[in-house]
């Protein structure tokens, strides 16, 4: 009997140490699993970004993240890797463009802000699509192909960072194609779009028309101002504006090559600056037998867009009593455009008139011209002295005016971009009253070379025509109060 007892007693003991060894084995082999199991240290691109486990791959903030890619830490040893959840940060990407044409070069600037009180230590990246070439990066990134890997950015609290990109457009990209870049870092991203159009979208331009007054009288002449503006970052060419000649008026001038058609006034192939404008000017006449009561609607268009201006007919102009009361002198001057290219010639209008009530005495009208690219070639009795042409007045009685007219030739050597200024101001005995606002006009003109056409393909044309329909036309309409 206790012979039997011992031998059961022995049996289950090595039972019992079988189990314990098996258990410390499997114990001991589950340590090493635990790491080569997890995304981000097995060797492979599982989220197919072109990088391999941390630190290279950006989806990747520690060894053990089992995802590869944005996300909390699922799989770990929580003895000797306890979980850690960061504060977020942000990223941000733009190259300021909405439009790009091929082989232009985009400048993008990839922002990272820490928004708290904890440092960060981050790797960043930029993946760029197959339409970029990459062309230079700052703070010397890993470049491996379309990915541009900065592994250790340090990002101090409630601070940014910035990193820079320039890539190239492949010259066969098509119109309409989205070029993508996106940078992300752990969970955060950001992405910016810009789409491929060769020319200046017509989105981009606007124009306005006005001829400054409420009211008018027959026979009297209008003098109307169109304004085209682009808002795009490059040169718009081959800009055609058509303005068509309004019931009761007579055309009588237009600036900047206008045509006059018998029925309307167009000007084609006008340039316009990035980011500028370009003023026209056209003069008509009211006619005799223009009825009181109506109206003179003046409407200018390009790209679908219109500027339109109402002036009513009545028995008496806007324009005189505007001339005549308060006790300011009115100093005016004009240019005959606002852009110009070099080696062609700007002829510049001065007009003076004494409404003080009380006589002016010693007039003296000064307009300084910037020397370096301008050069006189004629004014009206004025005198060159320096950097500035000179007129002298005796007298300038109460209710008079004056008015002088002189031509300047541009450079040949002026760049391109360049905004030349010239200021007139006006002294004289009985204006020690007026303010240096009144007695101070400055003029810019700018400069521009002429871009050859882009010569837009019949798909593009289609497309613009089509443009033009779908919009609304955005219409700049002022209506004149009596």
């Amino acid at each position: 009997m206790t012979l039997s007892l011992r031998i059961r007693t022995l049996a289950i003991l090595a039972v019992a140490s079988a189990t314990v060894s098996s258990l410390q084995v499997i114990s001991i082999g589950a340590e090493p699993s635990i790491a080569s199991a997890v995304a981000c240290s097995d060797g492979i691109d599982n989220d197919s970004d072109g990088a391999k486990d941390f630190p290279n791959d950006g989806g990747c903030e520690a060894a053990l993240d089992e995802n590869e890619g944005p996300g909390i830490y699922a799989d770990r040893d929580p003895k000797n890797h306890p979980e850690t959840i960061f504060p977020p940060i942000t990223i941000s990407v733009t190259d300021g463009r909405e439009f790009a044409e091929p082989q232009e070069v985009l400048h993008y600037d990839i922002t990272v802000s820490n928004p708290t009180n904890i440092d960060r230590a981050i790797a960043l990246r930029a993946m760029i699509p197959a339409e970029l070439t990459l062309e230079a990066a700052t703070d010397n990134p890993v470049i491996d192909a379309r990915s541009i890997l900065w592994p250790e950015v340090l990002v101090a609290a409630g601070e940014s960072q910035t990193f820079g990109l320039a890539a190239r457009i492949a010259g066969g990209t098509p119109d309409l194609q989205p070029i993508r870049v996106r940078a992300y870092a752990g969970e955060a991203l950001g992405t910016d779009t810009t789409s491929i159009y060769r020319g200046v979208v017509p989105a981009a331009f606007g124009i306005t028309a006005s001829d400054g007054i409420g009211m008018a009288v027959p026979g009297e002449e209008l003098d109307y101002t169109i304004v085209i503006s682009n808002q795009e970052t490059k040169l718009a060419t081959e800009v055609d504006v058509h303005a068509a000649l309004p019931q009761y008026t007579e055309f009588v001038a237009a600036d900047e090559g206008g045509s006059w058609t018998g029925k309307s006034i167009y000007w084609t192939g006008l340039t316009v600056s990035p980011k500028g404008e370009r003023t026209l000017h056209v003069r008509l006449r009211i006619r005799s037998d223009a009825p009181l009561g109506t109206s003179i609607q003046f409407v200018a268009s390009t790209k679908g867009h219109q500027g339109i201006d109402r002036t009513d007919i009545g028995t008496e102009s806007d324009t005189k009593p505007k001339e005549v009361r308060g006790s300011q002198v009115v100093l005016r001057k004009s240019a005959d455009r606002t852009e110009v290219r070099p080696g062609e010639t700007v002829r510049y209008t001065v007009y003076l008139r004494n409404t003080t009530g009380g006589d002016i005495r010693n007039v003296r009208i000064e307009d300084r011209l910037d020397q370096r690219y301008m050069r006189m070639v004629s004014a009206d009795a004025g005198a060159l002295q320096g950097d500035r042409i000179v007129w002298t007045l005796p007298l300038l009685a109460a209710g008079q005016s004056w008015e002088a007219i002189y031509t300047v030739s541009i450079a040949e050597n002026t760049p391109h971009g360049e905004t030349l200024q010239n200021v007139v101001s006006v002294s004289g005995e009985g204006m020690e009253d007026i303010s240096l606002t009144q007695r101070v006009i400055t003029n810019h003109i700018n400069v521009v070379r002429r871009m050859p056409p882009t010569g837009a393909p019949l798909l593009d044309l289609i497309f613009l025509t089509m443009s033009a329909l779908a919009a609304a036309a955005p219409v700049a309409l002022r209506r004149k109060a009596f």
